[in-house]
């Protein structure tokens, strides 16, 4: 259930290939238990879709239910209890503007609540990066972008095409600046009291000519998460005996 909500797409059971000897009786009986199993575990999948389509329906508010119930495929959902289904319907309610608001008001509205996103000292990294990855889906959903042309021109091709840059080259350089933008803000509007000294030594780094900046949400993402696992293996040896000097190694470079 945790893969199919964080990703929005069903788990993929791969069903045991057929034994190659199908004489042979210990091969045989080891693939008939594997295909029970198989089979038993995608029951208890759907089985476990039908109860989240009830639990999510039954904490919807009576409004929520009658703005889902208008949805052209709420019948389908409903009919066979696809809780993936009844989630993304939600998350396209959720993030689609309302007709009767300013649509200029609510791109304001996501880019503050993007800017103002803050890690708290509570908030784990997964939840982190979940927010962030949502408020800036929000923005793509109502025509927004966080992309502007300042940094265009450093992004593209040094040479010009003869009739200009196409379409493609274009798109591939407002990618770059979408995940750099994104990085950065992950980056630092993480939560200092664990992340400060990262931050600060990166920041440091860049003065000195080495540009350590993460340039994808990815990589922020693997920056914070294999930062606070190296700090927790160093005050765990600290305790332990161990030495107190503490290094941090990012993209194969000694801090």
């Amino acid at each position: 259930m945790r893969f199919m909500i964080e990703n929005l797409t069903d788990f993929t059971f791969v069903r045991p290939p057929n034994p190659q000897n199908a004489n042979g009786q210990h091969e045989l009986e080891s693939w008939k238990k594997q295909l029970d199993i198989h089979w038993k575990r995608r029951g208890i999948y759907e089985d476990n879709k039908m109860k989240l389509y009830s639990l999510i329906w039954g904490q919807s508010t009576k409004s929520t239910q009658s703005k889902l119930e208008t949805h052209e495929e709420f019948h389908d959902c409903r009919t066979a209890y696809d809780s993936l289904k009844l989630i993304k319907i939600l998350r396209e309610f959720v993030f689609k503007s309302d007709d009767q608001q300013y649509k200029y008001k609510a791109e304001d509205q996501a880019k503050r609540n993007y800017y103002n996103l803050r890690q708290t000292p509570e908030m784990s990294c997964q939840e982190y990066f979940e927010r962030v990855r949502n408020v800036v889906d929000v923005i793509k959903s109502l025509g927004g972008s966080l992309v502007d042309n300042m940094h265009l021109k450093d992004e593209l091709p040094e040479r010009e095409l003869r009739n200009g840059y196409n379409a493609e080259q274009l798109a591939g350089a407002r990618k770059i600046i979408q995940d750099k933008t994104v990085a950065y803000g992950i980056l630092v509007r993480a939560d200092r009291n664990r992340y400060g000294k990262l931050i600060e030594e990166i920041e440091n780094d860049f003065l000195k000519g080495n540009n350590d900046y993460p340039k994808t949400p990815t990589e922020a993402c693997n920056l914070l998460v294999n930062y606070r696992s190296y700090n927790n293996n160093q005050k765990r040896a600290a305790t332990q005996g161990g030495s107190d000097h503490v290094a941090f190694l990012a993209e194969g470079k000694r801090q």
